[in-house]
């Protein structure tokens, strides 16, 4: 698993199978862009994938840090971490 860590300088919250696309990093020119997907229909996957959605828009807005991690060959976000 990777992780990156960084302000969330962009993000992009949509309806549907991605739910958010977030460009994360120390800069605004120095980014890596990741992803919240929704995979299934199951109640408790939505819920999670929302609020890991919010999660980041809340990061954006609040000039916080996150961490987030994903698997070594996937920018799909598994853990979200915001940071005080």
């Amino acid at each position: 698993m990777a992780q990156i860590t960084g302000l969330v300088q962009r993000l992009k919250v949509t309806p549907g199978l991605v739910l958010a696309w977030a460009y994360i990093g120390p800069s605004a020119d120095d980014t890596t862009l990741l992803i919240v997907m929704q995979r299934t229909d199951d109640a408790i996957d939505v819920a999670a994938h929302a609020s890991m959605a919010e999660a980041l828009s809340g990061a954006l807005a609040a000039g916080k840090e996150v961490i987030a991690t994903h698997d070594d060959n996937s920018a799909e976000i598994e853990v979200l971490q915001v940071l005080n």
